[in-house]
């Protein structure tokens, strides 16, 4: 029986999605990536920003006038929405953040099946891997916390024992995923700590590279950095939530952070990882924003180390405090949102020009009739001429060429020092 799957929204709802595809696969399930050759299909919602949820209702709208499959629908918009989408799409399956844990076994009583193939999909390089849930703070203007609850982690035994078999599967690079992955264990009995997880994690054989998502800056401290750099399966590609540059704005975001403390943290990273792509979220328009405020988050971005940035524009979430402020008007701050893009397009483009004629570690991710695709340990993305039997290997790949800020061209190296 084959299913067809898409999702919005963060990498933890990636991760799911990718689980839940190993385990039905597992269970006899075909993946497919034609929607018409499907009997059932698989959406993960998101609902962090309004334009997610519309993005969503589009989605949902376009795949019930157009397919005649059921559809199981999960995650956050279900969580805020249930009612409403159970009212106006009758035929449908909802399941929101507590429910979709068991959304395989719900599978397998809504479509049970009556043979034991068991199939795998398209060849494995990256897994995202949730090991961690839910949030404990309380940020003004964000509504994870309400649709997701309490900070909750998976306890080692668990993740060691996924990733184990997700390396005999052949996935060379696992990426830790959550919703607060920086809070990872605190909530567990005894407490445990990402740093001791990630140097269990780099012992299993086949695992090349451990990626981390977002981390938050509240969580980071100098030891954590430098113990990082010990382990060489670290990738050197880090991303933070630092949302704004001005005190002020943080202050009425409710982040309990400060800009020093955020320059802290880039000098640490760029001293122990000195060639790492270093990002953050950056959240734009936020209620109150002065043009002054406005310009200390430009000169963050601009003046630190970080090499990108995702920009989103404010957007209020029903049952926030921000949501309650005064909005900005639209045009005032998508003319900032684009300032800041067009550095980040700077930015993104000088620090790939900074890998020109270098050779790096990475991993094949895409094969194609005319290109084969890599991503470097450092996240870049790297297009070389289409190559066969590197699925399960480790490639080192030359940067020849920068295309644009977001793709180079290179060829593949036979070691480091290759020509």
């Amino acid at each position: 029986m084959k299913f067809y799957v898409d999702y919005f929204g963060c990498r933890s709802n990636q991760a799911e999605i990718q689980e839940w595809i190993i385990d039905l696969e597992d269970a006899g399930y075909q993946l497919t990536t034609d929607i018409t050759e499907a009997e059932f299909g698989i959406l993960n919602t998101c609902s962090v920003t309004e334009r997610a949820e519309k993005d969503i209702y589009k989605f949902i709208h376009k795949v019930f006038d157009n397919t005649v499959i059921p559809w199981i629908i999960a995650g956050c918009t279900v969580s805020k929405e249930k009612n409403s989408l159970r009212e106006r799409y009758k035929n449908y399956f909802f399941l929101d953040n507590k429910e979709k844990i068991k959304l395989v076994e719900r599978v397998k009583e809504l479509f049970p099946l009556h043979e034991n193939v068991i199939y795998h999909s398209a060849f494995r390089s990256r897994i995202f891997l949730k090991i961690h849930d839910g949030c404990n703070f309380r940020c003004s203007y964000c509504i994870v916390p309400s649709l997701r609850g309490k900070s909750v982690s998976i306890p080692a035994v668990e993740v060691l024992k996924k990733t184990r078999y997700f390396a005999s599967l052949g996935y060379k690079e696992i990426v830790l995923t959550g919703i607060n992955l920086s809070s990872y264990g605190y909530d567990l009995f005894p407490r445990q700590d990402l740093l001791d997880l990630i140097r269990k994690l780099a012992k299993i054989r086949g695992i090349e590279f451990i990626r981390l998502s977002s981390l938050d800056p509240r969580y980071i401290r100098y030891h954590f950095v430098r113990d990082l750099s010990y382990i060489d399966k670290i990738a050197d590609s880090f991303h933070f939530s630092f949302q704004s540059g001005s005190n002020s704005v943080l202050f009425r975001m409710k982040r309990g952070s400060r800009i020093s403390e955020y320059e802290k943290i880039l000098h640490y990273f760029h001293y122990f990882f000195p060639d790492a792509n270093l990002g953050t979220d950056l959240l734009v328009g936020f209620p109150g924003e002065t043009d002054k405020e406005f310009r200390e988050t430009v000169n963050l971005f601009s003046e630190s180390e970080l090499t990108y940035a995702h920009i989103f524009p404010f957007s209020p979430r029903e049952g926030t405090k921000a949501a309650l402020m005064e909005r900005l008007p639209a045009n005032m701050v998508q003319k900032r949102v684009q300032e800041l893009r067009e550095i980040n397009k700077m930015k993104r483009l000088s620090y790939r020009e900074r890998f020109k004629d270098r050779t790096l570690a990475g991993i094949l991710t895409e094969e194609d009739p005319n290109y084969s695709m890599v991503i470097t340990k450092n996240y870049l993305s790297v297009r070389v001429p289409p190559i066969r039997g590197y699925k399960k290997r480790k490639v080192w790949v030359k940067v020849n060429r920068i295309l644009n800020e977001n793709l180079c061209e290179g060829t593949i190296t036979r070691s480091p020092g290759s020509k």
